[in-house]
């Protein structure tokens, strides 16, 4: 028996660590003065350079995150807490997609949710306002892919 536990403890220490292996820790250290970091996989790309429907109107920067086959992204933008909330957040960025746009919809997770069309396909967005950080998730299939990558967000 105590070999079992043994070997079980090594197996689940080896799968944790392959895990981490597979993530690259970004740091943006001046990002909108406080900056913040957080860990990606490694086969996303992460710029500085975002899709361009609502980034324009943050001037503190933005980060673009987006998976390889370009069907998740996450895009980290400057959104001070002064006079703007989580509410108020996803409606500016629903206000700036020019695609035909449900609603916000407070979604139980301290963030909205709402979709639009682009392409024939439904599109699905997250957003969240977490500090001085407006997070937009845009997804085809969900949302899951998300959660592991912003568990390791740091201010």
């Amino acid at each position: 028996m105590k070999k079992f536990l043994v070997i079980a403890l090594l197996v689940v220490m080896t799968l944790a660590f392959c895990s981490f292996a597979n993530a690259v820790v970004y740091e943006f250290k001046e990002f909108a003065v406080h900056g913040f970091s957080i860990d990606a996989p490694e086969d996303w790309t992460v710029s500085n350079e975002g899709e361009g429907k609502f980034d324009k109107d943050f001037p503190g920067g933005v980060v673009y995150m987006s998976s390889p086959d370009g069907s998740t992204s996450m895009t980290f933008l400057y959104a001070s807490s002064e006079g703007l909330d989580a509410r108020s957040f996803a409606w500016f960025v629903a206000g700036h997609i020019e695609e035909d746009c449900s609603d916000p919809v407070e979604n139980g997770y301290g963030g909205y949710e709402f979709s639009y069309t682009e392409n024939g396909g439904k599109i699905n967005i997250q957003t969240r306002h977490v500090g001085h950080l407006g997070i937009v998730m845009k997804s085809e299939y969900g949302f899951d892919d998300f959660m592991p990558i912003l568990d390791t967000l740091v201010f």
